[in-house]
């Protein structure tokens, strides 16, 4: 049966973001948050007692008429106490934690994703949540436990798994039409000198999960030549998707341009192009703040 995988992360960012452009609110700060808080993360970890399991893989699978879907993620930790299971689901932020009121929303959805699937594998009645978030400067640490039954957990989780199901339905009929697509895809040109072999060789490169480095001179066709054979590979279920990075727009073009001739031959895969947001800003200068 055909697989939808997707992180519980992924899955309460993916339906229940929310942001801003506004540079007032530290987006840089956030990302060296993330870069921090796994040295965070473990010595916390090291602090708890006995009755602290850390870094807890979790799994659940749902079936569905077209596909399996597969939740995974890992709980920072479980804490097993006499007559109380508790998820602790612990993050690194630079402000100040006494001026939370409570948790963000996204982090205690993910906490409660956990919290379910443990207490669905270990048959729990209910359970406890605790967030821990901790200052990256000071270490100061500031807690939000609360407590859910079951069934609470049970009718949130399949309101959240209702609201990506659609998304889910989207994906399995693209990946279908994707593949249907591809099996019967051909190079667009004949074939010039060396350009089979460097096809052949892309393609046993992603068979084989190996690194190919190649060097050859401008003009040959390379980027038509590996992005086909990355194609194929997709097609036969050999990769899910394919990244083509450049430090040049004209690089950029070149590659958009390969993939819209493969789509006027008949290829139906979703391509999208990021483009660096100082190069979309309209203003002269990226500020991005209302003042």
């Amino acid at each position: 049966m055909e697989q939808i995988k997707i992180s519980v992360r992924n899955l309460v960012e993916f339906i229940l973001r929310s942001g801003d452009i506004d540079n007032r609110r530290g987006r840089a700060a956030q990302k060296e948050a993330m870069q921090e808080g796994s040295k965070i993360h473990r010595k916390i970890q090291r602090r708890m007692g006995a009755s602290y399991q850390p870094e807890v893989s979790l799994k659940i699978e749902l079936k569905r008429q077209k596909y399996l879907l597969m939740i995974e993620g890992r709980a920072d930790g479980i804490i097993e106490e006499e007559e109380q299971v508790t998820v602790d689901e612990i993050k690194g932020i630079f402000q100040d934690v006494n001026l939370l009121e409570g948790p963000a929303g996204v982090h205690l959805a993910q906490a409660k994703c956990y919290a379910y699937i443990v207490a669905l594998q270990r048959q729990l009645s209910e359970i406890s949540v605790q967030m821990t978030y901790c200052n990256l400067d000071t270490e100061e640490i500031r807690r939000f436990r609360e407590q859910y039954s079951f069934e609470e957990l049970k009718e949130w989780f399949e309101g959240l798994i209702a609201a990506y199901e659609k998304w889910a339905d989207f994906q399995y009929e693209a990946k279908v039409e994707r593949n249907a697509s591809i099996a019967g895809l051909e190079f667009p040109f004949p074939y010039r000198e060396g350009q089979k072999k460097l096809a052949g060789d892309v393609y046993r490169t992603i068979n084989r999960k190996k690194i190919l480095f190649i060097q050859a001179p401008t003009g040959t066709g390379k980027t038509i030549t590996t992005v086909f054979p990355a194609v194929k590979a997709v097609g036969e279920e050999l990769a899910d998707k394919i990244f083509y990075l450049t430090a040049k727009t004209i690089t950029r073009t070149v590659a958009k341009e390969a993939f819209d001739l493969l789509r006027s031959r008949g290829y139906q895969g979703r391509v999208i192009t990021i483009t660096a947001k100082e190069k979309l800003c309209f203003c002269e200068e990226m500020d991005c703040n209302p003042e």
